[in-house]
């Protein structure tokens, strides 16, 4: 009897394990790097935000599709929001179809200070990548976002025994 029997994993399942772990240390990592050379101007739940109005359409937002984005509760999300419209980095304003919900998009300023942190972040992420070729950014990238675009189309798909998941 192999190792990974006794302990009831297979190779494959430790290998997928590994990985899994190696892709939030990373995370946790790079977000404390970031975090740090950002400072208090622009923590990264700000940045993040900032950087999803950037990257993802449409222009305008409400919280409860920036939630649904982070997968995080709605509260926390409103009071990063609250802040980047405070530093006119985002603009706010009431939905004419419900009251109780405000429309959010990122601003001129608010595209300046992504760019702004962008900048700030490139010396480290040149460090990061400083003894990778291009053919190694190149081998990452595929691997990487077919994981990142399986993650972001099964947000809610998880596999989990019920009644696994009842006994506990």
């Amino acid at each position: 009897m192999s190792e990974s029997d006794r302990n009831g994993l297979s190779e494959r399942e430790r290998l997928i394990w590994e990985l899994l772990t190696s892709v939030g240390i990373c995370a946790q990592l790079l977000g404390t790097r970031a975090g740090e050379t950002l400072g208090p101007e622009l923590p990264p739940p700000q940045f993040t935000m900032l950087n999803h109005f950037v990257r993802v359409p449409p222009d305008v937002k409400t919280v409860g599709d920036l939630a649904r984005a982070f997968q995080s509760p709605q509260p926390g999300v409103t009071k990063t929001a609250q802040k980047l419209v405070g530093k006119g980095f985002l603009a706010s304003r009431d939905d004419p179809d419900d009251g109780r919900r405000k429309l959010l998009s990122i601003t001129d300023a608010g595209r300046a200070a992504h760019m702004q942190a962008l900048l700030r972040l490139k010396p480290d992420s040149e460090l990061i990548f400083a003894d990778w070729s291009d053919a190694d950014l190149d081998a990452l990238r595929e691997p990487l976002f077919r994981l990142k675009y399986w993650l972001d189309g099964n947000r809610n798909k998880r596999a989990v025994a019920d009644s696994q998941h009842a006994k506990s």
